[in-house]
């Protein structure tokens, strides 16, 4: 249903819940009857959907046009530094009512009064619907295994360092995606992490201990893409050597295949292998409950700029993730042996709150593909 909403159906489709709990859907849509043919054409795809188990809820906006205005009010917020930012996400409502923004609580007023007006006078000039805007005051999105010091092939959830994007700094972050281009064994972390054209490596210290000392080599950067916040680490190796689609879980020492890759939806849950929550004792976090699937937040990186992100937004009520977590496979249990790719771990707003890209957008992006070699 999402990829018929992302396409010919983007004219009625707004939004999707999953209610894992009790197996059904809901589907937000403008036109009840226009949904179901994009139920038919969902179904024609995939034989197998249970169209008794889906509920049709009409919406007042299209994602289309929610998606449009969120850009709007994105592109008016946009600031070079950290001190200056006002606007932390927007984001369109689960119910496709409008757009939700949060915004540090002093500029909330502000913001009422000057933006929310601002971007209606946009839509009226484009003659596109007037969205309603609620801006309400937020935390800002701050950029954040059991593998230490690893060798290849390097999987999911490996410890990676190499030299911050701040000057005379060393970042440690965690590997996500593994996948491959029309050769190489390449993986995905966080752009936040390292420049570009940057040499990485694992931790050199004993295990446990975040010393930040080079050890092995891994390899180098070799494109980044902020809006994803995503980059790409190229080993030079191939089928499989330098790279292998997996992810390193729980119990310490086993390894499951990441063979498959999917968007998150609003009511599903995740789980991440980030390195500093494994290693500082929280495991791998699951339980993380897809609360917002498409948020743009702007994220704050340690050299002082700011990168506008389009991700998704989980909590857990728990624990979810910390920093040194940035780049960690975020990814959905399939079953005992096999893992669903649903992206890399790009920030938090407290240890609850975690903010992800996609792997699908990501891997369309680079144009890449998963390389589950087994």
């Amino acid at each position: 249903m999402g990829a018929q909403g992302r396409g010919t159906y983007a004219d009625t489709y707004s939004n999707l819940y999953v209610d894992q709990a009790h197996g059904r859907v809901v589907l937000y849509a403008t036109d009840t009857t226009r949904a179901k043919k994009l139920l038919a054409a969902a179904k024609h795809v995939h034989g197998d959907i249970d169209l008794a188990r889906i509920r049709v809820v009409k919406a007042k906006y299209t994602k289309k046009a929610l998606d449009a205005t969120v850009a709007q009010i994105m592109a008016a917020s946009k600031v070079k530094t950290a001190a200056d930012l006002t606007v932390y996400s927007a984001a369109p409502a689960p119910d496709g009512s409008g757009v939700q923004v949060t915004a540090k609580a002093a500029a909330v007023p502000k913001l009422r009064a000057s933006l929310v007006p601002h971007i209606h006078a946009m839509s009226a000039r484009s003659d596109a619907p007037s969205v309603p805007i609620t801006v309400t005051s937020g935390k800002p999105v701050t950029a954040d295994t059991w593998r230490w010091n690893d060798t290849y092939p390097w999987i999911g959830g490996d410890v990676i360092l190499g030299p911050g994007v701040k000057s005379g700094y060393i970042d440690q972050c965690t590997t996500g995606i593994a996948a491959q281009d029309l050769g190489d064994d390449v993986l995905i972390t966080a752009a936040h992490c390292f420049p570009n054209g940057s040499h990485t490596y694992g931790e050199g210290d004993s295990v446990g201990t975040w010393g930040y000392n080079y050890g092995h080599y891994f390899a180098d950067v070799i494109a980044t893409d902020p809006s994803w916040d995503a980059e790409v680490v190229d080993t030079g190796m191939l089928t499989g050597t330098g790279t292998n689609s997996d992810e390193a879980d729980q119990p310490s020492g086993d390894w499951y295949a990441v063979d498959s890759d999917a968007y998150s939806y609003n009511g599903q849950t995740v789980c991440q292998d980030g390195a500093r929550s494994y290693y500082d004792g929280h495991g791998v976090p699951c339980g993380i409950d897809v609360v917002n699937e498409d948020i743009t937040y702007n994220l704050a990186w340690d050299d002082g700029s700011v990168h506008s992100v389009r991700g998704v937004e989980g909590q857990s009520s728990g624990y979810a993730v910390e920093q040194g977590d940035s780049g960690g496979l975020v990814f959905s249990v399939e079953n005992s042996t096999d893992r669903q790719a649903r992206g890399i771990v790009s920030g938090e707003s407290g240890s609850s709150t975690m903010f992800w890209t996609e792997a699908p957008d990501i891997l369309n992006h680079f144009n890449l593909k998963l390389n589950p070699y087994r």
